[in-house]
């Protein structure tokens, strides 16, 4: 800003005063800015527990089995999806906890009524070996928009009653906007574009733009990056028994699927593998089958991934 006298000069007392009125008003203006987000740790801690260091990124395989752990755990993945069942809990080997499916898919019937769902918090909302709940796959608000209030009444229930336990839904490119943080309280969003599509047999290019186009979804509907969750494509559909739309990437494919979100969701809060388990019609080879050979090894990547 330049001040310009009209009729007399201004002393230099004069224009030092000039000086720190303006100096006061841009540091009052900065003030007033909203200071950005920081990356997203978790909820807070249970009144009267000490403040817990940064964590580093958790990391699931969806649609595993108990037989699967020992394999999941060698390749760096901490986390596993389970029901809320005492049996499968307990089964959690040492180092890994569980995200409790207790969802629906777009929209459908949740997995529990909410009478069921809120005897399931009161039984692990303080279990130390589960790390969240997963609330919704690909909810479709836009069809059935009375699944974000069920969503948010639910994200509610397990603030009040899971100190500590994050709340998870995995959106696809739906409208976001009724389904943000903001409006559904839920802790954390999965993306899950899925860029190697076209046929179940593997083409020379995935496009990978198309996870830039739903991190600007995300963008557009008021998500913060810093609870973004990247879900990465480890499946195909040459031996699944419906729509044979995607394959399983490539080694070189993966590597770009992976540059492409550490641009984008650098050190997110959870990435999730998508999938694990061999689902008839929508998954199948998956990253079970990844070793080499006849499907790519991406196996190995990803625990060089998850190694750090």
């Amino acid at each position: 800003m330049r001040l310009r006298s009209v009729r007399s000069l201004v002393t230099a007392a004069a224009a030092a005063a000039a000086v720190l009125l303006l100096t006061g008003l841009v540091l009052r203006l900065d003030a007033a800015r909203p200071a950005p987000e920081p990356p997203y740790r978790g909820p807070p801690a249970a009144p009267g527990t000490p403040a817990a260091e940064p964590a580093g990124t958790r990391r699931i395989a969806l649609n595993t089995e108990p037989a699967d752990y020992p394999r999941l755990r060698a390749l760096g993945y901490d986390l596993v999806d389970v029901t809320p069942n005492a049996e499968l809990v307990d089964g959690i080997p040492p180092g890994m906890e569980a995200m409790l499916w207790v969802g629906n898919f777009q929209c459908g019937d949740f997995a529990l009524g909410f009478a069921e769902f809120t005897d399931a918090v009161d039984r692990f909302g303080r279990d130390p070996r589960v790390f969240g709940w997963y609330l919704s796959d690909e909810p479709n608000a836009d069809e059935c928009p009375e699944v974000a209030g069920e969503i948010r009444r639910r994200a509610e229930y397990i603030e009040r009653n899971a100190p500590g336990q994050v709340s998870y839904v995995s959106l696809t490119d739906f409208p976001m906007e009724p389904l943000t943080p903001e409006r559904v309280g839920v802790d954390l969003v999965g993306l899950d574009p899925y860029p190697c599509k076209g046929s179940a047999e593997p083409l020379d290019r995935c496009d990978i733009g198309a996870i830039d186009r739903m991190v600007r979804m995300a963008d557009e509907a008021g998500i913060p990056r810093a609870r973004v969750a990247p879900v990465l494509q480890t499946f195909g559909q040459s031996c699944s028994s419906g729509d044979k739309q995607y394959w399983l990437p490539t080694r070189a494919q993966f590597r770009e699927i992976l540059a492409r979100w550490d641009r984008l969701a650098p050190r997110p809060p959870l990435e999730i593998s998508y999938s694990w388990g061999h689902q008839d019609e929508w998954a199948c080879p998956t990253l079970a089958d990844a070793t080499g050979g006849e499907h790519p090894d991406l196996q190995s990547l990803m625990k060089a991934r998850n190694s750090g």
